[in-house]
C-alpha cells in the first residue's frame, strides 16, 4: 500500500510560481489585507509545484488580520487536483507591514497541518519579493518547524525555466487563467 504521505526531501519551486503568488496575493496586500495561495504539485521524494491555486470569490476570506479558505472551497480544489495526480504541497499567505513572516499562534493552530506541507509565509503585504526574506515553515510530526538559511538553500531548489499554471478557485468552481 502507498503511504498516504510520502516523504519529501526537497520542494522544486518555478519562479514563475512565485511571480503567479505575488501577483495573487498583492492586491489584497497593498489594500490591508491578508490573502494567500496554494502551491500543488505531484507529492514524492523531489516534489515540484507545477499549479498556483488563488481562491476567488466565495469560499474565502481576507481579512486585515487572517486569510482563511472555506472547506467547501478546498474541496472544490482538491477534486480537480486528485484526477490530475495534483497534491497540497504548500500554502502561502500574507503578514501586513510590521508583522513580521513568523509563525502567529493563529498560524500553528489553524494551518494546514500535514506532513511535510510547506506554510510560507510573505512579508510586508507582498512588497517582500525575495522568497529568501519570507518565512519557510514545514510541518513535522506534531508542529510546525522553520528553515534555516542553509536548510532552505538545500530543500528548496528555485528554477528559471519551469513553466507552471495558475488556476482560480472558489466553492464551485476551478477556473484556468
Amino acid at each position: 500500500m502507498k503511504a498516504p504521505y510520502p516523504a519529501i526531501r526537497q520542494w522544486v519551486v518555478p519562479d514563475a510560481a512565485i511571480v503567479s503568488t505575488l501577483a495573487g496575493v498583492r492586491h489584497a496586500g497593498l489594500s490591508g489585507k491578508e490573502s494567500g495561495a496554494l502551491w500543488l504539485g505531484s507529492r514524492q521524494e523531489v516534489a515540484e509545484v507545477t499549479t498556483v491555486a488563488l481562491p476567488v470569490g466565495d469560499g474565502h476570506d481576507e481579512a486585515r488580520s487572517q486569510w482563511s479558505v472555506s472547506a467547501q472551497a478546498y474541496g472544490t480544489l482538491s477534486r480537480w487536483a486528485k484526477p490530475q495526480g495534483l497534491s497540497l504541497l504548500g500554502v502561502l499567505h500574507l503578514h501586513l507591514p510590521g508583522i513580521a513572516p513568523r509563525m502567529s499562534q493563529t498560524d500553528r493552530n489553524h494551518g494546514v497541518r500535514a506532513p511535510a506541507v510547506l506554510s510560507i509565509i510573505i512579508g510586508n503585504g507582498g512588497a517582500d519579493e525575495e522568497p529568501e526574506r519570507w518565512g519557510w515553515f514545514v510541518f513535522e510530526e506534531h508542529d510546525f518547524r522553520q528553515f534555516s538559511p542553509g536548510e532552505l538553500g538545500r530543500r528548496v531548489k528555485r528554477t528559471r525555466d519551469r513553466r507552471i499554471e495558475t488556476v482560480l478557485f472558489n466553492r464551485k468552481e476551478v477556473l484556468r487563467r
